[in-house]
């Protein structure tokens, strides 16, 4: 349909086919509509391998046909309006839309032998409306534009163009991206920026402050004085307005009314302006790192003179299990976040955002991790109910003077570390590895082993200030991940200040080596017992006997025997201090010059071993069947294919299970023999 406009010949000037053609020079020659003037044009973008080497353009409705005919100077003729029809060029097809048109223009060009052939198989890009569908013209038409090279700005004492400084602020660290490798993605657009087009033909958006009258023009908030001013039907793109966000939103808005106020008095005399610009950390995608993030850099330096803020941290997008976008262009992929607040809580959504994921890498969402969030939060909740009811109210959350405790000692030392960690996770940006110790900490070292230890009847006044000091901290480190959860409890625990409000957690001293390392080997000990108990397949509720053998450690496991028989639910402890061998008994286990083993001589297994092989056996029956029908044709072809990877995935977990059980009869077995 654009072939009515063509009149340019363009070749490679290389091109050694074509050297006897010069540039500019014309010949004519027969095309659809009768004879035309065709000028050849020598340009660098044609690829002399592809087809002939030689190709025709169409400047007004193709980008790289206008690039060609800017550079050369050349004519555009516009061939398709903006309602999608051909235009007078076009004579017998004028007024037909495209689509009716294109195959009428095929049988005229054979008809005429001026079509060589087809290639069915070539392919192409074509840009199609996301919301209507229309395949969408490219048209040369009146803009306003951005300069984004002229030399007009006042910067670090010299002048300077707008791209010249988005490439300076970021070169020579006045603004950071994190992480650092979008910096080359970020330079490559920005050297290779083109002049801003700021106007778009929609009907929603800040509109032009243009006014027209005759030939006459005025940039103006309102209106021009007089009769016949007509403002310009056109709106700002939306990243321009975008673009003012850092600095527009921090203006007095009562200042603002009065327009007589010079543009540097309203920075000057707005107090969240001069206390919130520059921002210290700005967030978002990666995706919009030029749209919005060099556009904000862009305005920012030029109204103000500074830049918007210092760092950029970048995240990924939001993909689904097997690593899809999700988009609203694509509801079918997308979590409603409305609907997983209602499910799961807001809490939840938050933390699963953020965990799982580093600076700039993208981010699987799913009901699974979403759940597995949902219960954290309600740990936290759980946990912290559980302290108010055990400590007297109006405790106090301030740092405890001393401590006597070994096993609050431990904690103490511990908490000390987190909160060391955390601050130097948060200011190098690994969000989700300081959410991951934080949730490691509070439901293991903190809910399994402090609150189970702290469960004794000789609990007094110091246990009660470490519980809700030791709690109110990790409130603190958790509410930037789960505010709601964290400002409840707070509230809960007196504090009459929002929690949004309290002073960040501050290491207080408490380092206590020897009382952690004494604890730390309790801890393993425990472990060990309860790796055996499992591997026995026997209950919590089923008493057994134990044994440590340890030369170095036997006083520490002494002093702490009644918290290991406690933790490890241990009816008789024998400690002895002698060497430690390692042995190859199945219900031992060996660790730091220590071995712990339980008593299986009165233990029977037989009835657990006749569970197991029940269990085995429905599980090798339902593979048996599950793999008979994914042999079946018939299955295959006539099942929905969900059902069928479903059924697969079926298979894939009982092989598992079998090799699973089949291990646990035989560890079993050995026990018994």
């Amino acid at each position: 349909e654009t072939k009515f406009g063509d009149k340019y010949v363009v070749m490679h000037p290389d091109d050694e086919r074509y050297l006897d053609y010069q540039h500019g020079q014309t010949f004519e020659c027969e095309w659809i509509n009768g004879l035309i003037l065709a000028t050849v044009i020598k340009d660098d973008s044609v690829d002399p391998a592809f087809g002939t080497g030689v190709m025709t353009i169409t400047p007004w409705h193709d980008h790289t046909d206008f690039e060609i005919a800017e550079r050369h100077q050349l004519d555009k003729e516009p061939i398709i309006d903006f309602e999608g029809r051909l235009l007078p060029v076009a004579k017998e097809f004028s007024g037909m839309p495209i689509e009716e048109a294109r195959s009428m223009i095929v049988e005229k060009l054979e008809a005429k032998g001026l079509l060589v052939g087809v290639d069915e198989k070539y392919t192409h890009s074509k840009s199609f409306n996301s919301r209507g569908g229309g395949a969408i013209e490219p048209q040369i038409r009146e803009q306003w534009f951005i300069d984004v090279n002229k030399q007009s700005i006042e910067w670090k004492g010299s002048q300077s163009s707008l791209r010249e400084i988005l490439i300076d602020v970021v070169r020579y660290g006045d603004i950071k991206l994190v992480p650092n490798r979008f910096e080359n993605i970020y330079f490559h657009w920005v050297e290779n920026l083109r002049d801003w087009c700021i106007s778009r033909q929609i009907w929603w958006g800040h509109r032009i402050p243009a006014y027209y009258r005759g030939d006459e023009l005025k940039i103006s908030m309102h209106p021009p004085e007089g009769e016949g001013w007509e403002q310009d039907p056109d709106t700002l793109d939306t990243w321009f307005s975008s673009a003012l966000w850092t600095w527009s939103t921090l203006i007095d808005p009562e200042l603002a009314q009065d327009e007589s106020i010079p543009f540097e008095e309203l920075l000057r005399r707005s107090p969240d302006f001069q206390k919130f610009h520059p921002t210290h950390v700005m967030e978002t995608g990666y995706d919009i790192l030029f749209f919005w993030i060099a556009r904000m850099i862009l305005m920012t330096t030029y109204m103000i003179r500074e830049v918007p803020f210092q760092t950029v941290y970048l995240h990924g997008l939001v993909r689904t299990r097997d690593g899809k976008k999700m988009s609203k262009s694509d509801p079918a992929n997308c979590i409603d976040p409305l609907e997983s607040i209602r499910d799961y809580g807001t809490d939840a959504l938050r933390l699963a955002l953020i965990q799982g994921t580093g600076p700039g890498q993208d981010l699987r969402l799913y009901p699974e991790k979403l759940e597995s969030c949902r219960r954290f939060s309600n740990k936290v909740w759980n946990a912290g109910r559980y302290i108010l009811m055990n400590i007297p109210a109006g405790t106090s959350l301030a740092p405890p003077e001393t401590v006597d405790n070994e096993q609050a000692q431990w904690l103490l030392h511990e908490l000390d570390l987190l909160i060391q960690k955390t601050r130097q996770g948060l200011e190098a940006f690994r969000l989700s590895e300081v959410i991951d110790n934080l949730r490691s900490f509070f439901w293991g070292t903190f809910c399994d082993w402090y609150l189970e230890m702290d469960k004794r009847p000789d609990r007094g006044e110091e246990d009660n200030r470490v519980l809700a000091y030791a709690l109110s901290i990790q409130l603190k480190l958790l509410h930037p991940y789960i505010p709601f959860v964290t400002e409840a409890l707070w509230e809960n625990l007196g504090q009459k200040t929002m929690l949004a409000r309290a002073s960040w957690p501050e290491p207080q001293g408490f380092t206590f080596p020897e009382s952690h390392q004494k604890l730390e080997l309790v801890c393993e000990s425990v472990s060990h017992l309860r790796a055996l108990r499992e591997k026995a397949s026997l209950g919590l509720n089923q008493k057994i006997d134990a044994n440590i053998d340890s030369e170095q450690h036997s006083e520490v496991f002494e002093s702490h025997s009644d918290l290991i028989r406690r933790l490890a639910r241990i009816n008789t402890l024998q400690i002895r201090k002698v060497e430690a061998i390692p042995s190859g008994e199945a219900l031992s286990s060996y660790f730091r010059e220590t071995l712990i083993s339980i008593d299986a001589e009165a233990l029977d297994f037989s009835q657990e071993i006749l569970n197991l092989q029940k269990q085995l056996n429905q599980e090798i029956q339902f593979l048996e069947k599950s793999l008979s029908k994914l042999e079946n044709s018939g299955f295959l072809n006539n099942a929905p294919e969900k059902i069928v990877h479903e059924l697969r995935e079926k298979v894939d977990s009982s092989e598992k299970m079998i090799e699973a059980l089949k291990k646990q009869v035989y560890e079993l077995e050995q026990l018994t023999s």
